[in-house]
Protein backbone atom coordinates (compact mmCIF):
# COMPACT_ATOMS: atom_id res chain seq x y z
CA UNK A 1 0.00 0.00 0.00
CA UNK A 2 1.19 3.36 -1.25
CA UNK A 3 2.26 5.40 2.60
CA UNK A 4 2.58 9.01 0.56
CA UNK A 5 -0.23 10.98 -0.04
CA UNK A 6 -1.57 10.30 -3.50
CA UNK A 7 -2.90 14.23 -3.61
CA UNK A 8 0.48 15.66 -2.86
CA UNK A 9 2.12 17.58 -5.47
CA UNK A 10 5.28 16.28 -4.94
CA UNK A 11 4.48 12.51 -4.37
CA UNK A 12 2.77 12.95 -7.92
CA UNK A 13 5.87 14.11 -9.42
CA UNK A 14 7.73 11.64 -7.62
CA UNK A 15 5.63 8.76 -9.18
CA UNK A 16 5.94 10.05 -12.25
CA UNK A 17 9.88 10.07 -12.50
CA UNK A 18 9.45 6.52 -11.27
CA UNK A 19 7.27 5.43 -14.01
CA UNK A 20 9.32 7.29 -16.56
CA UNK A 21 12.64 5.45 -15.53
CA UNK A 22 10.57 2.20 -15.64
CA UNK A 23 8.82 2.98 -18.62
CA UNK A 24 12.62 4.16 -19.90
CA UNK A 25 13.89 0.64 -19.15
CA UNK A 26 11.31 -1.84 -20.12
CA UNK A 27 12.34 -0.51 -23.42
CA UNK A 28 15.77 -1.94 -22.77
CA UNK A 29 15.90 -4.96 -20.68
CA UNK A 30 13.05 -7.66 -19.51
CA UNK A 31 10.70 -6.96 -16.58
CA UNK A 32 12.19 -9.85 -14.86
CA UNK A 33 15.67 -8.41 -15.28
CA UNK A 34 14.67 -4.84 -13.83
CA UNK A 35 15.33 -4.21 -10.27
CA UNK A 36 14.09 -1.60 -8.14
CA UNK A 37 17.83 -0.65 -7.52
CA UNK A 38 17.83 0.10 -11.29
CA UNK A 39 14.35 2.09 -11.61
CA UNK A 40 15.49 4.43 -8.64
CA UNK A 41 19.10 4.94 -10.20
CA UNK A 42 17.32 5.71 -13.32
CA UNK A 43 14.76 7.90 -11.70
CA UNK A 44 17.77 10.00 -9.54
CA UNK A 45 15.95 8.92 -6.37
CA UNK A 46 16.91 6.51 -3.43
CA UNK A 47 15.54 3.32 -2.81
CA UNK A 48 13.66 4.22 0.23
CA UNK A 49 11.32 6.29 -1.53
CA UNK A 50 10.14 3.88 -3.76
CA UNK A 51 8.60 1.82 -1.02
CA UNK A 52 6.68 5.12 0.22
CA UNK A 53 4.89 4.61 -3.55
CA UNK A 54 4.76 1.06 -4.41
CA UNK A 55 4.87 -2.21 -2.41
CA UNK A 56 7.39 -3.75 -4.97
CA UNK A 57 7.82 -4.01 -9.07
CA UNK A 58 4.47 -6.03 -9.54
CA UNK A 59 2.65 -3.49 -8.02
CA UNK A 60 4.66 -1.11 -9.98
CA UNK A 61 3.98 -2.74 -13.41
CA UNK A 62 0.09 -3.41 -12.92
CA UNK A 63 -0.29 0.49 -12.06
CA UNK A 64 1.77 1.40 -15.29
CA UNK A 65 -0.69 -0.82 -17.31
CA UNK A 66 -3.40 0.30 -15.99
CA UNK A 67 -2.83 3.92 -15.92
CA UNK A 68 -1.41 3.48 -19.86
CA UNK A 69 -4.46 1.60 -21.07
CA UNK A 70 -6.80 3.91 -19.22
CA UNK A 71 -5.88 6.98 -21.03
CA UNK A 72 -6.18 5.15 -24.17
CA UNK A 73 -9.62 4.05 -23.26
CA UNK A 74 -10.73 7.72 -22.19
CA UNK A 75 -9.54 9.06 -25.36
CA UNK A 76 -11.30 6.70 -27.61
CA UNK A 77 -14.65 6.26 -24.88
CA UNK A 78 -14.57 9.86 -22.62
CA UNK A 79 -16.03 9.89 -19.38
CA UNK A 80 -20.02 9.83 -19.09
CA UNK A 81 -20.53 9.35 -22.95
CA UNK A 82 -23.02 6.73 -22.95
CA UNK A 83 -22.66 4.56 -26.16
CA UNK A 84 -23.73 1.20 -27.55
CA UNK A 85 -23.84 -1.85 -29.84
CA UNK A 86 -21.52 -1.65 -32.82
CA UNK A 87 -20.09 1.88 -32.06
CA UNK A 88 -19.31 0.73 -28.54
CA UNK A 89 -17.45 -2.30 -29.97
CA UNK A 90 -15.75 -0.34 -32.62
CA UNK A 91 -14.54 2.54 -30.52
CA UNK A 92 -13.32 -0.81 -27.83
CA UNK A 93 -11.40 -2.59 -30.53
CA UNK A 94 -9.54 0.71 -31.99
CA UNK A 95 -8.35 1.59 -28.21
CA UNK A 96 -6.98 -1.98 -27.85
CA UNK A 97 -5.33 -1.90 -31.44
CA UNK A 98 -3.37 1.81 -30.44
CA UNK A 99 -2.42 0.21 -26.90
CA UNK A 100 -1.45 -3.02 -27.93
CA UNK A 101 0.76 -1.39 -30.74
CA UNK A 102 2.05 1.63 -28.58
CA UNK A 103 2.78 -0.87 -25.63
CA UNK A 104 4.21 -2.94 -27.71
CA UNK A 105 6.82 -0.82 -29.68
CA UNK A 106 7.86 1.30 -26.35
CA UNK A 107 7.91 -1.72 -24.12
CA UNK A 108 10.29 -4.77 -24.69
CA UNK A 109 7.28 -7.09 -24.13
CA UNK A 110 8.95 -10.37 -22.96
CA UNK A 111 6.03 -12.92 -21.79
CA UNK A 112 6.11 -11.65 -18.12
CA UNK A 113 5.16 -8.17 -19.98
CA UNK A 114 2.47 -9.77 -22.33
CA UNK A 115 1.19 -11.56 -19.95
CA UNK A 116 0.36 -8.36 -17.51
CA UNK A 117 -0.73 -6.26 -20.78
CA UNK A 118 -3.33 -8.56 -21.56
CA UNK A 119 -4.60 -9.32 -18.07
CA UNK A 120 -4.84 -5.54 -17.46
CA UNK A 121 -6.65 -4.88 -20.89
CA UNK A 122 -9.22 -7.73 -20.27
CA UNK A 123 -10.42 -6.24 -17.22
CA UNK A 124 -10.77 -2.67 -18.23
CA UNK A 125 -12.51 -3.84 -21.69
CA UNK A 126 -14.77 -6.07 -18.90
CA UNK A 127 -15.61 -2.69 -16.55
CA UNK A 128 -16.35 -0.73 -19.57
CA UNK A 129 -18.86 -3.86 -21.13
CA UNK A 130 -20.07 -3.92 -17.38
CA UNK A 131 -20.70 -0.61 -17.24
CA UNK A 132 -22.80 -0.33 -20.34
CA UNK A 133 -25.06 -3.13 -18.87
CA UNK A 134 -25.32 -1.61 -15.78
CA UNK A 135 -27.71 0.95 -16.51
CA UNK A 136 -30.29 -1.44 -17.61
CA UNK A 137 -32.27 -1.47 -14.36
CA UNK A 138 -33.92 -4.50 -12.45
CA UNK A 139 -31.69 -7.08 -14.11
CA UNK A 140 -32.71 -10.44 -12.17
CA UNK A 141 -29.73 -11.92 -10.04
CA UNK A 142 -29.16 -15.12 -13.21
CA UNK A 143 -29.38 -12.94 -15.70
CA UNK A 144 -27.23 -10.77 -14.35
CA UNK A 145 -24.15 -13.73 -13.77
CA UNK A 146 -25.53 -14.32 -17.74
CA UNK A 147 -24.44 -10.48 -18.82
CA UNK A 148 -21.66 -10.59 -16.63
CA UNK A 149 -20.46 -13.92 -18.47
CA UNK A 150 -21.12 -12.31 -21.83
CA UNK A 151 -18.95 -9.39 -21.15
CA UNK A 152 -16.30 -11.45 -20.04
CA UNK A 153 -16.48 -13.55 -23.30
CA UNK A 154 -16.76 -9.83 -25.24
CA UNK A 155 -13.61 -8.66 -23.46
CA UNK A 156 -11.77 -11.60 -23.88
CA UNK A 157 -12.93 -11.70 -27.90
CA UNK A 158 -11.66 -8.09 -28.33
CA UNK A 159 -8.34 -8.74 -27.01
CA UNK A 160 -7.42 -11.97 -28.60
CA UNK A 161 -7.96 -10.89 -32.50
CA UNK A 162 -6.51 -7.88 -31.56
CA UNK A 163 -3.52 -9.56 -30.02
CA UNK A 164 -3.59 -12.10 -33.48
CA UNK A 165 -4.15 -8.84 -35.64
CA UNK A 166 -1.20 -7.20 -34.07
CA UNK A 167 1.21 -9.47 -35.08
CA UNK A 168 1.59 -9.23 -38.71
CA UNK A 169 -0.92 -6.16 -39.34
CA UNK A 170 -1.49 -6.83 -42.47
CA UNK A 171 -4.62 -4.08 -42.51
CA UNK A 172 -5.01 -0.96 -41.25
CA UNK A 173 -6.76 -1.23 -37.74
CA UNK A 174 -10.05 0.47 -39.36
CA UNK A 175 -10.07 -2.05 -41.96
CA UNK A 176 -9.01 -5.20 -39.90
CA UNK A 177 -12.05 -3.94 -37.13
CA UNK A 178 -14.52 -3.24 -39.66
CA UNK A 179 -13.78 -6.79 -40.79
CA UNK A 180 -13.93 -8.48 -37.79
CA UNK A 181 -16.77 -6.56 -35.95
CA UNK A 182 -19.83 -8.00 -37.85
CA UNK A 183 -18.75 -11.71 -36.48
CA UNK A 184 -18.66 -9.88 -32.60
CA UNK A 185 -22.11 -8.54 -33.35
CA UNK A 186 -23.59 -11.98 -34.73
CA UNK A 187 -22.46 -13.38 -31.88
CA UNK A 188 -23.25 -11.40 -29.20
CA UNK A 189 -26.80 -9.75 -29.98
CA UNK A 190 -28.24 -11.74 -27.16
CA UNK A 191 -26.72 -8.73 -24.83
CA UNK A 192 -29.11 -6.24 -23.65
CA UNK A 193 -27.23 -3.41 -25.02
CA UNK A 194 -26.72 -4.45 -29.07
CA UNK A 195 -30.44 -4.01 -29.75
CA UNK A 196 -29.69 -0.75 -31.19
CA UNK A 197 -29.00 -2.67 -34.71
Amino acid sequence: MSLANPNDPRAKRTKNYIQNAFADLLTEKDFEAISIQDIMDRAGLNRATFYNHYQDKYELLELTMKEAFTDTLSAWIPSGTVMQGPELLRRLMMAVCEWQIETTKRLNSRRTLSHAMEEEAKQQLYNVIVSCIAHIKDIPVHELRRLERLATMISWSIYGVVLKWSHSQEESAEDFIEQVLPFLITNLRTLDFMNGE
